[in-house]
């Protein structure tokens, strides 16, 4: 074996290692590594129903309970002031997420799901129980994935969050 034709092979054991291959092609390395999913993905968002679909929506009108939403529940908490993270149980799977949201008490309440880059804040008003509900499509899985809750003193609120 010549210096040279080694040292080529010192290089593509090298480069193997790295999670590259060499080829005879032009193309340069090729990589096998796991592409990431985008940094920004967009979230869908709907807006609020229309008063008679939030009155037909069971828990729309309290606190005290969790919102009851048209798909599995993978997170909730209800009576909830101030913050908390929920992690969503089973983690997050592709498809549609829906998270329903109730406050009641002068301030907001951020929503937020860090992993994806979702967020809204819903103003909320004493005596009356503002309600919001949004939607994202989820592409890639997400086993670790949480909602995080930020109210301002003196609200309360309740969530759900389903696929």
């Amino acid at each position: 074996m010549t210096t040279r034709a080694a040292t080529a092979a010192a290089i593509c054991a090298a480069v193997l290692l790295t999670g590259t291959a060499c080829t005879s092609g032009d193309d340069g390395p090729k990589t096998s590594a796991k592409k990431s999913a985008p940094a920004t993905p967009t979230p869908t968002v709907s807006a609020e129903p229309a008063d008679d679909a939030v009155e037909d929506r069971p828990y729309a009108d309290t606190v005290s309970k969790a919102p009851q939403i048209d798909r599995k529940t993978i997170a909730s908490f209800a009576n909830g002031q101030f913050g908390r993270a929920i992690p969503f149980k089973g983690g997050l799977h592709k498809g549609t997420l829906g998270i329903a949201l109730n406050c009641e008490g002068k301030g907001t309440v951020k929503v937020e799901v860090p992993d994806l880059g979702m967020s809204f804040v819903e103003e909320c008003a004493d005596g009356k129980v503002a309600t919001i509900y949004n939607e994202m499509e989820i592409s890639d899985p997400d086993p670790d994935a949480y909602v995080q809750i930020m109210g301002t003193s003196g609200v309360r609120w309740s969530i759900s969050a389903g696929q």
